[in-house]
C-alpha cells in the first residue's frame, strides 16, 4: 500500500510540473502599493528600534495607523492607495518629526504605479534640552514664573527670532524645556514678587497729602512705596533686553543648564487723565502688552485700576506695570462719541496721557482696485492689522473701491494692509501719501491725513513641477518662487520643498514674472535678501504668472 501511495504522489507531482503557470501580478499590483524604510539615528546613522511611525492621507490626519521599528530599524506599510501621505515617526530621546521636514516643510509620500516608495531612509535628529531654576533677590527659588523660549531662525527668508514654547516653574523654581531641534535660543522669564502691593500712586498721593496737613512736622509721606515693585522681563544670562540677551546654542542631544536671578524695579503707572468740565467722560483699557522681541508680545495683567474724581479731573490709574515698551489698547466714550486707541508707549516710571487726544492720530482713506478691472462684490471689506497691539480694524468699500475709515481715529505705528472679505483678494500693489510702504504694510508717523491706493488680484496663478537631479526627480529639495526686480517685494515669494517623486505645487501665485530655483540644501539661506537668491538666478527658470494661471515647469537642482 505504501509503495501504491508514493507511486501516486510522484504522479501528481509530474502533472503539476507540466500544467501551464498562470500569470501572477506584481504584490504591489495586487494590493495597492508598499511604503517602507528603515528609521536611523541623523548623526551616527545607527538603526533606531522601538521607533513608532505613522503614515497617514493628508486629505484625513487621522487615517493611519502606527507600525514600531524592530532590532533594524525597518518599517512597512503594505496595502497603500495611490496616493499624497505624511510620513511621522516618534522615538524615546528623538524628535517627533515628519519625513525630512524642515522647519513646517516636509517630504510628502507619494504611492502609486512606477514610483518607488520602498528603501526610505528616515533620520531623526536627537533631541536637545534647556533645562533651569528661577531664584529671586533673596536667592529663593519662584515659584509659578512664566518661562518664555524663543528660537532665532528663518522664517519667510528672513532671520527672526520666533517664540517656541512658554512654561512655568515648579515649586522649586525648575523648568525644563525639552525635545528641542538644533538652533539658537533665547530663555526668558516673567514673574510677579510675592510681596507686591500695587496701590494707585494718585490716590495714594491724595492720602498722603491730606494726611500731611494734618501732622505735626506738616511733611509729605514718600509716595514711592517700597512694596509698589515689578519683575521686569530678564534673559539668560542676565539681561533686560532681548537685543543683548547671548543666544543658547543647542546641538543634537544637548543638555543646556540656564539659571535666572530676577531682581526688583519700581512699577510703572499709567495714568489718563481727562478734564470734568464739560460733562463725564469713560476710559476702558482692554489689552496691555510687553515688547518681548519683533512681532512677540507678552499679555500684561490690567492688575489694579482707579476711577476717581480728583482736582477737577477724572483719573484712571493703571497700577503695576514692568517699566519698558508696551502695547496698550483703549476706549474712550463721551456722551455720543467714542474713539479707539491702540499705540506704543514707552514707561520709565509714570506716564500720563490724555485718553481723548487725537493729535498723533491720523485720517485714513483711499481706494481699492482689481487688476482686471472687474468690480468687487457688494460686501467685499478693506483692513488694517497692527500685529505689534493685537488689533485689526476693516470698512465696507464703497461704490468704485472708494474707503473711509471715518470716527476711527488710526494711531501711529505699523499694519499689515488686506481684504477681510472676500479673503481670496491678493494685495498686488500699495501706493501711499502721508504713510511709509514696505510690502504689504505701511508705517503710519505724524501725518494727520493717509491716503491709500491699493491694487489686488482677486485669482492668483499655480506653479507646479518636478525638482530634477541628473536628470531624475529629486525629493527633499527647496523650491523658490523669486519675483524678478532689483528688489524684490518678500510678500512675493513663495516656497516649497519637494515630494518623494520631485514633485512641488506653489499656490496663490500674484501676476508677475518669476524665476523658479531649486536648492538642495538651502534651508539656511536668507533667501529675501536679494544678494542671496540672485546667485541662483541663472540655474532656474523664468516664468511669467497671469490670473487664475496653470504653469508647470521642470527646474535643475543646485547647490
Amino acid at each position: 500500500m505504501m509503495s501504491q501511495f508514493l507511486s501516486a504522489l510522484l504522479v501528481l507531482f509530474s502533472l503539476l510540473q507540466q500544467a501551464p503557470v498562470s500569470p501572477q501580478l506584481p504584490r504591489q499590483q495586487q494590493q495597492g502599493f508598499r511604503v517602507s524604510g528603515v528609521v536611523v539615528d541623523a548623526i551616527g546613522g545607527q538603526a533606531l528600534a522601538g521607533a513608532q511611525v505613522m503614515l497617514f492621507s493628508q486629505a484625513a490626519r487621522d487615517s493611519g495607523q502606527p507600525v514600531t521599528t524592530g532590532d533594524g530599524g525597518r518599517f512597512s506599510f503594505e496595502n497603500v492607495p495611490a496616493g499624497q501621505y505624511v510620513l511621522s515617526a516618534r522615538c524615546k530621546g528623538y524628535v517627533d518629526q515628519q519625513y525630512k521636514q524642515h522647519g513646517y516643510l516636509s517630504t510628502a509620500i507619494i504611492a502609486g504605479p512606477d514610483l518607488n516608495t520602498d528603501n526610505l531612509r528616515f533620520e531623526m535628529l536627537p533631541g536637545a534640552s534647556i533645562s533651569g531654576q528661577i531664584l529671586d533677590e533673596m536667592g529663593e527659588p519662584v515659584r509659578g514664573a512664566e518661562v518664555l523660549l524663543l528660537h532665532r531662525g528663518l522664517r519667510l527668508g528672513q532671520r527672526q527670532t520666533l517664540q517656541k514654547r512658554q512654561g512655568n516653574t515648579d515649586d522649586q523654581g525648575h523648568y525644563h524645556f525639552g525635545h528641542l531641534v538644533p538652533g539658537a535660543y533665547f530663555v526668558g522669564v516673567v514673574a510677579e514678587p510675592w510681596y507686591a502691593q500695587h496701590d494707585g500712586r494718585q490716590r495714594r498721593q491724595q492720602v498722603d497729602s491730606a494726611s500731611a496737613q494734618t501732622a505735626d512736622s506738616g511733611a509729605a509721606t514718600n509716595a514711592n512705596d517700597p512694596l509698589d515693585v515689578v519683575y521686569p522681563i530678564v534673559f539668560f544670562p542676565n539681561a533686560t533686553d532681548i537685543d543683548v540677551a547671548s543666544p543658547i546654542t543647542l546641538h543634537p542631544g544637548d543638555a543646556e543648564i540656564a539659571d535666572l536671578r530676577v531682581q526688583p524695579v519700581p512699577a510703572a503707572h499709567l495714568t489718563f487723565r481727562s478734564s470734568t468740565t464739560d460733562g463725564p467722560e469713560q476710559v476702558s483699557v482692554h489689552h496691555i502688552s510687553q515688547h518681548v522681541a519683533d512681532g512677540v508680545e507678552e499679555t500684561v495683567p490690567v492688575r489694579t485700576t482707579t476711577w476717581a474724581p480728583w482736582a477737577g479731573s477724572n483719573i484712571l490709574e493703571v497700577n503695576g506695570l514692568p517699566p519698558g515698551r508696551l502695547n496698550v489698547t483703549w476706549t474712550w466714550s463721551k456722551g455720543n462719541q467714542s474713539a479707539d486707541h491702540a499705540r506704543t508707549l514707552q514707561l520709565g516710571n509714570d506716564l500720563e496721557i490724555n485718553p481723548s487726544d487725537t493729535a498723533s492720530s491720523a485720517s485714513v482713506s483711499g481706494v481699492v482696485t482689481v487688476d482686471d478691472g472687474s468690480p468687487f462684490a457688494p460686501q467685499a471689506r478693506f483692513g488694517l492689522r497692527n500685529a505689534s497691539a493685537g488689533t485689526a480694524i476693516s470698512v465696507l468699500l464703497k461704490p468704485g473701491g472708494e474707503f473711509n475709515f471715518d470716527g476711527q481715529n488710526i494711531d501711529p505705528g505699523t499694519y499689515e494692509v488686506g481684504m477681510s472679505q472676500p479673503s481670496a483678494a491678493l494685495v498686488r500693489s500699495i501706493s501711499a501719501t502721508g504713510a511709509k510702504v514696505s510690502g504689504h504694510t505701511i508705517e503710519i508717523g505724524s501725518a494727520r491725513d493717509v491716503r491709500l491706493t491699493v491694487v489686488v488680484s482677486k485669482d492668483g496663478g499655480t506653479v507646479t513641477g518636478l525638482a530634477l537631479k541628473n536628470g531624475k526627480p529629486a525629493d527633499g529639495v527647496m523650491i523658490l518662487l523669486v519675483p524678478q526686480g532689483p528688489e524684490p517685494d518678500a510678500s512675493l515669494f513663495r516656497f516649497d520643498q519637494s515630494d518623494s517623486d520631485g514633485s512641488f505645487s506653489l499656490a496663490r501665485v500674484l501676476p508677475g514674472k518669476y524665476t523658479v530655483v531649486a536648492i538642495e540644501n538651502g534651508w539656511d539661506l536668507d533667501w529675501s535678501d536679494p544678494r542671496v537668491s540672485q546667485k541662483y538666478l541663472a540655474g532656474g527658470q523664468a516664468i511669467q504668472v497671469g490670473s487664475d494661471t496653470k504653469i508647470k515647469v521642470s527646474v535643475n537642482v543646485q547647490q
